[in-house]
């Protein structure tokens, strides 16, 4: 039993030495993460990467000038820590702007391609002309130096404006003839809208939902209206089966 004891007295002494060692390894482990860390910090919110690139693609009808300036919040920001959503929702405030798309160009840029929003129509407000937009919204003041295309004129209160122009966009997917001769659409007090076409040459009133098949009816007769000779001050489509004309003098004749 006695020549055991010194190696039972060695094993003890032994591990009373370890226990240091492990601490000291983990104190030093702890220090190198929070030195590693601190570093990391410093160097990615250093000027490294503070915003100074901007790369603006997809304006045509947005001048660069206008998004730079609506990025100038942002200018030298750190691109790392930087959130785009309310960068995103300052340029879509800008009056063409319907959509964009950021990407973060490290280590200083920042990438942005918009998409615009599409005139269908043009309105008139008063004095003045506005070019309107697929949902029926005003974009911008309409500039005929800028803007040489052609577009329908619209005519109404602004809660009116998207069935308007939802009843022009289905004219021209259904009956593109019809609608290359149309030139101008306005809401009637008494209910749907009236229109202006270069075939027909007078009011041509119609309810929105049934539109297109009561105007492809009229182009139908017309060739039996012009035959009989009937002159008609308007022609009135809101009725259900009937194609009714109005005379000058208000009594109409209906097929």
């Amino acid at each position: 039993m006695d020549s055991d004891a010194p190696f039972l007295r060695k094993v003890q002494t032994l591990g009373r030495k370890r226990k240091p060692r492990r601490i000291g390894r983990a104190l030093l482990f702890a220090a190198f993460l929070l030195v590693s860390a601190a570093g990391l910090t410093r160097f990615l919110g250093g000027s490294l990467f503070a915003l100074k690139r901007f790369e603006i693609a997809g304006n045509e009808r947005t001048r660069t000038e206008e998004v730079l300036k609506a990025l100038d919040s942002w200018r030298s920001a750190n691109l790392v820590l930087l959130n785009l959503s309310p960068v995103a929702a300052k340029i879509q405030q800008l009056p063409w702007i319907a959509g964009v798309t950021l990407a973060k160009k490290f280590p200083d840029g920042l990438s942005i391609r918009v998409t615009e929003r599409v005139p269908v129509a043009l309105l008139r407000e008063g004095s003045g002309l506005f070019l309107l937009d697929a949902m029926g919204a005003p974009i911008a003041p309409y500039d005929s130096r800028a803007d040489r295309a052609e577009y329908v004129l619209v005519t109404g209160d602004r809660a009116s404006l998207p069935d308007a122009v939802a009843l022009l966009e289905n004219l021209r997917a259904r009956l593109p003839q019809y609608f290359s001769a149309l030139s101008e659409i306005s809401t009637l007090p008494d209910g749907g809208f009236g229109m202006m076409d270069s075939i027909f040459r007078k009011p041509v009133r119609v309810l929105g939902f049934d539109a297109p098949e009561k105007i492809d009816a009229l182009l139908k007769a017309r060739t039996l209206i012009e035959s009989r000779r009937w002159e008609a001050r308007a022609i009135d489509l809101r009725f259900a089966d009937r194609i009714v004309l109005e005379g000058a003098y208000g009594a109409g004749n209906s097929l």
